[in-house]
C-alpha cells in the first residue's frame, strides 16, 4: 500500500474489525482480572460470523510524528463482515472508501471516477488481524490487555521489538456496551491515528456495500 492508503484505509478498517466484541466476565473470566486479548480475538471471530450490517460516527485525528495536534475528520463507519467495511469521511472533505474481500475502491463524490486495486492482508500489519488465523498472528504479534478503573479495557496488539516492520493499536473496549469507543493506531514512521466512535446502529440493507455503477474506475 502507498503512505496515502494506509493512512485512510488500515486505522478505519482496524477499526471496523473491532467494533463488537463479548465481555471478559461473560465467558467465564473474572471481571476483577483483565481478560487474555487472545480469548478476546478469538472470541471476535465468532461474533464478526454472526452480527449483521452495522454502522456508527466516527472521527478521526491524524498526529503527524514529532507533532502534539493534527488534523480531524468526521464521518461514518459502516461493515458487513467477513466480507466488506466501508467508511465514509464528510468533513472537511467528502470521500468513500470500500474494501470487499481482497477489493478496495476509493473516490470521492464529486468526481467522475475513481481508484479500483487489490490487497494481499497477509502482507499488511492490521488486515491480518481480521483475516488471519490467531495461531499465525501469535507468531506475530504481543498483546496484552488492561482494565481501567472505570471498566473498560485498553488492548493493545504490537510486532515484536526486532520486526522489519513497526505496528501498534491501542483498542479501548467498553464490555458493558460491547463496543469500541476508541482506536490508536502508530505506523512505522511515528504518525499516530486516532479514533472515537460513537452512536452505533444497525443497517436494515446492504446496497451501500456495492461500489457505485456510475464511475469510471481507474485500475492500479
Amino acid at each position: 500500500m502507498t503512505k496515502l492508503r494506509t493512512r485512510h484505509l488500515l486505522p478505519a478498517l482496524l477499526t471496523s474489525c473491532l467494533i463488537i466484541l463479548p465481555t471478559a466476565g461473560a465467558r467465564g473470566q473474572s471481571a476483577e482480572e483483565p481478560a487474555s486479548p487472545w480469548v478476546l480475538l478469538e472470541e471476535l471471530r465468532e461474533g464478526l460470523e454472526e452480527v449483521g450490517p452495522i454502522t456508527a460516527r466516527f472521527v478521526q485525528t491524524y498526529v503527524p510524528a514529532g507533532f502534539s495536534t493534527g488534523d480531524q475528520e468526521k464521518g461514518f463507519l459502516s461493515l458487513w463482515l467477513p466480507r466488506c467495511l466501508r467508511w465514509n469521511y464528510l468533513e472537511p472533505e467528502m470521500k468513500n472508501f470500500l474494501l470487499c474481500d481482497n477489493e478496495v475502491w476509493a473516490w470521492n463524490p464529486q468526481e467522475e471516477g475513481g481508484r479500483h486495486y487489490l490487497i494481499d492482508p497477509e502482507q499488511e500489519p492490521g488486515l491480518d488481524l481480521l483475516l488471519v488465523a490467531v495461531d499465525r498472528l501469535r507468531e506475530r504479534y504481543v498483546a496484552e490487555s488492561q482494565r481501567r478503573s472505570d471498566g473498560t479495557y485498553d488492548v493493545t496488539m504490537s510486532t515484536p521489538p526486532d520486526a522489519a516492520e513497526h505496528f501498534q493499536a491501542v483498542i479501548r473496549i467498553d464490555p458493558v456496551a460491547e463496543r469500541v469507543t476508541g482506536l490508536e493506531y502508530t505506523d512505522g514512521e511515528g504518525n499516530l491515528t486516532r479514533f472515537e466512535i460513537r452512536e452505533y446502529q444497525g443497517l436494515s440493507h446492504t446496497a451501500l456495500f456495492n461500489a457505485p455503477a456510475d464511475l469510471r474506475w481507474t485500475e492500479e
